[in-house]
């Protein structure tokens, strides 16, 4: 008995490793590489509207926090963090989070990142007393990119409810099919910049039209 006992709590054990090893980590999801343990990401929407955010990762890759800050109509190093995600990722198929202002010390959103099957995961988010809960399924082809998106729900009583394609063309264009509003539309990656572990320092995304519509700057400090 205690052997069979032993043999099933083997096989249980190897299959949730198993499970654990094989879901997407976070800097894969973004299509990082090497082992970053923080990015800043600064992002300029045309004309002057910039955000910013900071982004910390565990060694095997999984969001532990991230750090939003206010936007600005200008560079600024005063800007002020008005948001902080903070990541459970001790059950890799199924991470919780919470989000909260550390200013007033509310939390705004809590949910969790759960693992389905290979090529699908789903976030759920909600806040009862702002009527916000939101679910957002992901797609991924067998090269763990993302293919399409389904969101659902109520944010601040406003229904939600969109479903995108996304097609990769060898131009580096990532075509857009909102199936919902039955609208198509194409971002392209210009000027891209890389560091030594090939991850985008800069680059510039231009519409259909080529029209500049966002530029990314990114600092990547690794392990």
């Amino acid at each position: 008995m205690k052997t069979k006992l032993s043999y099933l709590f083997i096989l249980l054990y190897t299959l949730v490793s198993s499970q654990e090893n094989s879901v997407i980590n976070d800097l894969k999801f973004s299509n990082y590489s090497g082992h970053p343990k923080k990015i800043t990401e600064v992002i300029t929407f045309l004309p002057d509207n910039i955000y910013k955010s900071i982004s910390y990762f565990d060694k095997e890759g999984f969001l532990t926090k991230i750090e939003y800050y206010n936007a600005e109509s200008e560079p600024s190093h005063k800007r002020s963090i008005n948001k902080v995600i903070n990541y459970n990722s001790k059950d890799k198929a199924k991470r919780y989070f919470e989000a909260f202002n550390p200013g007033n010390k509310k939390t705004e959103t809590t949910g969790y990142f759960e693992k389905i099957s290979d090529s699908l995961y789903k976030r759920v988010s909600e806040n009862p007393f702002r009527s916000i809960s939101l679910t957002k399924l992901f797609y991924f082809d067998k090269n763990n990119r993302l293919i399409k998106t389904e969101e659902t729900g109520n944010f601040f009583e406003t229904p939600v409810n969109s479903t995108i394609f996304y097609t990769y063309t060898p131009k580096k264009e990532t075509l857009l099919e909102d199936a919902v509003k039955q609208k198509k539309s194409k971002l392209i990656y210009q000027n891209v910049k890389l560091d030594q572990h090939e991850n985008p320092v800069y680059e510039e995304l231009t519409d259909d039209h080529g029209a500049l519509q966002q530029k990314i700057e990114r600092e990547f400090e690794y392990y």
